[in-house]
């Protein structure tokens, strides 16, 4: 009867006009941030979360939901229309996207990704309903301990396979385990790396972080072209005309949109492993099993379909660890964890007893968008096309000045704005010398969440840190860890020794 009763309460605050019409928006503007050559779906996120800050939660996570949704497919808009991927997962679509488009067949491969995207979101979001509820039961039953070796092999997973370097990654995830104990202990009250900076007691801000990381980073990035590539005027030949999608096509590359479905379904669950890594095994596995392998690469629908589809299962599946486990699966899952903790809501195995009717909304509101998306893009994308023909000497400042708005928003404070701008740059220099962002901004979320069940679980040890081995499920959390770790490092050992090899 409890669930009964969280179910009607979910339909009384989030089915309604107000509700719906916010996923739709978030939506569109997914979609039309994601298209802007150069801005990666992450960061389209980043730039559009502050929105949320102006709604109540009935509205502001709806919003974000489809927000989460239209800014992947987005993404593959100017991969396809002129070569443009903006992160590497959408690198997967250009290879046949970008060949269709020169075949004046641009409007039906847009369509292809949309039809393979929604559907790939679709099914990991069922899968996310069904995994989540009994997932969240079982972290339940967890005590601090466990808890605590979970976070951390959460995060030797995160920091240990993203990237090109292990090393690499384990160092993002240790500044962002610094950074999320900057401020006042819980436990102590000890001030922490403050550095006598009264801004910084209360903690480093999260949405600041976020933005300052992932959206003015990308500035400085794209700021730093030469004026002649920044002010040139991307190709038009491509944006017109062109047929629309038939149904034999869908149909052809109907077991192809399957199986990347369950392959990014199954990658997205594994918390650090990205929509990269889901859409070119996707691709991939696509190539060895079509009938017409040949035309990878030169034009085909079902390569763009079995990219698509990985990319966006990811998006459902990424959802789990975070929802259930308070665990990021993901940049963007990070920066929506962030936004939803802003809205009063925190993600974890306790979400699901003290807010069981938000949780249920959620799941409605993930299957609800899919559809949405469907329509909103069939219709508008000859619309949001058109941004890929806007100068980046004119689209970088835009965007700059609505980071810099959304980080002023969430508190009205200029401190922030400042924070966000220094840690723009530090992000700007990480990204020069090839250390992933990802495992940083992961690090920082859940390190609170572990540092409190740490210490919870030593005060019931009466400091006997040996309990963190002696019991079962700690010890075997924490020996996965220390597994993971050895396989990124291997993993990363493998192509120097063949290169010595080769010397």
């Amino acid at each position: 009867m409890e669930i009964v009763q969280q179910v009607m309460d979910a339909m009384t605050l989030y089915f309604t006009f107000k509700a719906v019409l916010m996923v739709c928006v978030g939506v569109a503007a997914g979609i039309l941030v994601g298209a802007i050559p150069g801005i990666s779906g992450v960061m389209a996120t980043a730039v559009l979360v502050p929105f949320s800050f102006f709604m109540p939660p009935t509205e502001g996570i709806p919003f974000l939901l489809g927000l989460h949704k239209g800014a992947l497919f987005g993404d593959s808009i100017p991969a396809i229309l002129i070569n443009t991927p903006g992160q590497p997962a959408a690198a997967a679509t250009a290879l046949d996207g970008y060949p269709l488009a020169k075949k004046g067949e641009a409007k039906s491969a847009i369509q292809m990704a949309l039809v393979s995207s929604t559907i790939g979101d679709t099914f990991s979001d069922i899968v996310l309903i069904v995994a989540a509820i009994p997932l969240a039961a079982l972290a339940l039953k967890f005590g601090p301990a466990e808890f605590f070796a979970l976070m951390v092999m959460g995060l030797t997973i995160i920091g240990g396979i993203t990237g090109s370097s292990a090393a690499k990654g384990i160092l993002s995830a240790l500044i962002g385990l610094m950074i999320g104990l900057v401020g006042f202990d819980a436990v102590t009250g000890a001030e922490r790396y403050t550095f006598g900076i009264p801004s910084l007691q209360g903690g480093i801000g999260t949405i600041p972080l976020m933005i300052g990381l992932f959206a003015v980073s990308e500035v400085l990035i794209q700021a730093e072209k030469k004026n002649n590539v920044l002010a040139k005027r991307p190709a038009t030949a491509h944006l017109k005309g062109g047929k629309t999608l038939e149904m034999k096509e869908v149909k052809f590359s109907a077991r192809t949109i399957f199986r990347s479905s369950i392959l990014g379904t199954i990658i997205g669950a594994i918390p650090g492993t990205g929509a990269a890594i889901a859409t070119f095994i996707g691709y991939g596995a696509a190539k060895r099993a079509s009938k017409k392998p040949e035309e990878f690469g030169k034009g085909s629908y079902e390569g763009v379909a079995a990219s698509e589809a990985a990319n966006s299962a990811v998006a459902g599946a990424d959802l789990i660890p975070t929802l259930t486990l308070g665990i990021p699966g993901s940049a963007t899952a990070a920066i929506l964890m962030g936004a939803f903790l802003a809205q009063g809501l925190r993600p974890g195995p306790e979400l699901f007893e003290s807010n069981g009717s938000t949780m249920y909304a959620i799941f409605a509101l993930l299957l609800i968008g899919n559809p949405i998306m469907i329509v909103i893009g069939w219709v508008l994308t000859p619309v949001f096309a058109r941004v890929v023909t806007i100068r980046q000497s004119l689209l970088v400042p835009c965007v700059l000045i609505l980071c810099l708005m959304g980080v002023y928003v969430f508190r009205g404070n200029l401190g922030d704005i400042q924070l966000a701008l220094v840690v723009g740059v530090f992000g700007y220099f990480l990204r020069k010398i090839d250390i992933p962002l990802a495992p940083l901004v992961i690090a920082f979320i859940i390190t609170p969440i572990a540092e409190r069940s740490m210490k919870q679980a030593l005060i019931l040890s009466d400091g006997d840190f040996s309990v963190f081995i002696t019991r079962p499920i700690s010890a075997g959390f924490l020996l996965l860890a220390a597994a993971i770790l050895v396989f990124g490092f291997k993993r990363n050992q493998k192509p120097r020794s063949q290169n010595d090899q080769e010397t």
